[in-house]
């Protein structure tokens, strides 16, 4: 099963090694925030960095709720997929990995453009794109080994960089406190009255860019140590206070120290400025090397968002199971996921080749593409809140902030967090129209090619899976047979043919007081040959069942259903067109994973999922055959399962 081969429950980061891979992306926005708001506000621009600060707190609440309430990878794609459906999931899902690439491009061109400001800026363009290969190259494979040792790596990138901000900001105040005729504070005053209404509406949107890889951490939900919620809670508030901190004062202090000749000429890198009026030649060229190192390390971001995003798509069928496999067996060191890297890196590539001067047009892509997804994630919460009343209820953590609506209780939090970024995503769009263009090519290329690939999975299920229905005792021989009686799934992979009629006994028995029934036999077949597992099935399970009287005397309709996929994508789906009551899986070579298995299907379904256990039940045909006689030659109605977990 590609859940299984997966890993579910393999948490393996701890928390702050999760916030250095989040704040890597985030911590970026410093080196480039200011100088885009300046063209549109002035000297007001921390004040708009502020307001964006101020709704991160929004988005901490809406996040942490979010990851508890459906913790699994996957982001804001995971969320639509649960609340409004697949297409609208494809989309996402499209929007999301679209997003990812950008980040990655623009995060690597940006980091190579950096770096050649030491010598003067005038590299040609291959050189920026040799040099913008390199973080894209090595983080791939560093992903093919697997997620914890890139992360590790990222983690020292981004406590650097946040501890010199840190080290800045306490060095500018002390500057501007120490030696007041340095500091113009008047500009901030200044630069707020001199505002325009459309400097205020595109710098208010402008600014939100600043938001961008906040979506990260939930991409990465299970691959985070337990319990969930606490690390969430830790990484988003650690995130949020660091760039809280930093983002304002560094952008304040550049307003306030520099001349305005030192503004004109830093203007796209203000805190290059900043770090030449505080130590001079040796202190740029150590910022620097942290802008490079840190817009690097936000590759790495991409790469892990994008992994824990596909493989969950992998799972649930949008994208091809090949996704899923590792090398794990061959060379057990490289635990990451190489048919996401590999592909993911040759696609950056070809985009670095193709767009080496166009890092302010991908880079409003990437803003645009992040905040729609954040969209998504927002109105995702709130519909879980409607249509998931079950899961909501069970979750650790819930904004308390909160009111009432069709019987329902709603949070404000993602409600104001998603009406600020549709604002900033409307302005964005309107105001840049070759990037909403080119984005738009872009987007539609990759649904398109996700669109294309989920046809051909459906078609190919509408042709390879038919379905047997037998009417037993007082419904066999039926023409028509009922379609609203209560149905129980018991999923088969782990049993063989004994096992199973030896199960359908016991479900009987368990259910004798409930009537006639329906059980469905649910097998999620790994392989593209469900037609002739299908017809073993229907072979042996009819020809068992006619040797018995005890089945002949019981009511109840035997569906059997095979569907290619594995069990955690394609149950669920059956499960929305064929609801059922409760379902049966068995305890698998590894009962810890099974039982990780078994509550991950039941927080996704809401409701009851039995492990049976495999160990006591008879083990093979001959076996079971003697059994049964046994049972009935001394009175007995045939051998039941007693275990159940």
């Amino acid at each position: 099963m590609h859940g299984q081969e997966r890993g579910l429950g393999h948490n393996q980061l701890t928390w702050w090694l999760a916030a250095g891979l989040v704040g890597a992306d985030i911590g970026t926005s410093v080196f480039y925030s200011t100088g885009v708001l300046m063209p549109h506000v002035g000297f007001a621009a921390p004040f708009f960095i502020l307001i964006v600060v101020v709704s991160m707190w929004l988005f901490k609440i809406t996040y942490q709720e979010g990851c508890s309430v459906n913790p699994v990878n996957g982001g804001a794609y995971a969320l639509v997929l649960a609340t409004i459906g697949r297409r609208t999931g494809l989309a996402i899902g499209s929007l999301t990995i679209l997003s990812y690439l950008a980040t990655a491009v623009v995060s690597a061109l940006s980091g190579a453009h950096y770096l050649s400001s030491l010598f003067g800026g005038a590299w040609p363009s291959y050189g920026i794109f040799a040099l913008a290969a390199v973080p894209v190259v090595l983080f791939a494979m560093l992903n093919i080994w697997g997620l914890k040792e890139s992360t590790k790596l990222v983690f020292g990138i981004a406590a650097f960089h946040f501890v010199m901000l840190l080290v800045m900001d306490a060095w500018g105040l002390a500057i501007a406190f120490t030696q007041p005729h340095l500091a113009h504070w008047d500009r901030l005053w200044t630069g707020l009255g001199h505002l325009a209404p459309m400097g205020v509406i595109l710098g208010f949107a402008a600014a939100f860019l600043g938001i961008t890889g906040f979506e990260s951490a939930a991409q990465i939900v299970e691959e985070i140590e337990q319990p969930i919620t606490r690390s969430i809670r830790r990484i988003y508030t650690a995130i949020v206070l660091l760039v809280s901190i930093t983002s304002p004062l560094s952008s304040m202090l550049c307003i306030v120290l520099l001349s305005e000749q030192q503004i004109d000429a830093y203007r796209n890198n203000l805190l290059s400025g900043l770090a030449l009026v505080q130590g001079g030649q040796p202190w740029l060229v150590l910022l620097v090397i942290n802008a490079t190192l840190t817009l690097f390390a936000a590759v790495n971001t991409a790469y892990a968002g994008a992994t824990g995003l596909m493989t969950t798509m992998g799972q649930q069928g949008n994208l091809p199971p090949a996704v899923l496999h590792r090398w794990t067996a061959r060379f057990p060191k490289l635990r990451g996921y190489p048919y996401v890297a590999l592909p993911f890196m040759v696609v950056c590539l070809a985009m670095l080749a193709v767009f080496p001067g166009n890092v302010d047009q991908l880079g409003a892509i990437y803003g645009m593409a992040f905040l729609g997804v954040m969209i998504s994630y927002c109105w995702g919460v709130v519909l879980m809140r409607l249509h998931h009343p079950g899961k909501v209820s069970r979750a650790e953590f819930l904004s308390r902030w909160t009111f009432s609506w069709n019987n329902r209780t709603i949070p404000y939090a993602p409600i104001l967090g998603a009406g600020v970024l549709i604002v900033a995503e409307i302005i964005l769009l309107f105001s840049d129209r070759n990037a909403r263009d080119l984005g738009a090519q872009l987007f539609l290329a990759v649904l398109l090619i996700m669109g294309m690939y989920r046809l051909g999975v459906v078609e190919g299920r509408m042709v390879k899976t038919p379905d047997l229905r037998l009417g037993m005792g007082r419904l066999r021989g039926r023409r028509e047979l009922p379609e609203d009686l209560p149905r129980l799934a018991v999923c088969i992979k782990e049993f063989d043919p004994a096992q199973i009629v030896n199960i359908l006994a016991y479900v009987l028995k368990k259910q004798a007081a409930a009537g006639p029934l329906e059980i469905v036999l649910f097998h999620a077949q790994a392989s593209d040959e469900p037609q002739r597992e299908f017809e073993n099935l229907e072979r042996i399970i009819s020809q068992q069942l006619e040797e018995f009287e005890f089945f002949a005397s019981k009511d109840f309709i035997l569906t059997v259903k095979v569907l290619p996929g594995n069990l955690l994508e394609v149950l669920p789906e059956y499960f929305r067109s064929n609801p059922f009551t409760m379902a049966y899986i068995g305890t698998g070579a590894d009962p810890a994973e099974s039982e990780r298995l078994r509550e991950h299907l039941s927080n996704e379904l809401e409701l009851n999922v039995i492990r049976l256990d495999t160990e006591g039940l008879p083990k093979g045909p001959g076996v079971w055959y003697q059994q049964w006689v046994a049972d009935r030659q001394a009175g007995g109605g045939g051998h039941i399962i007693e275990g159940e977990t």
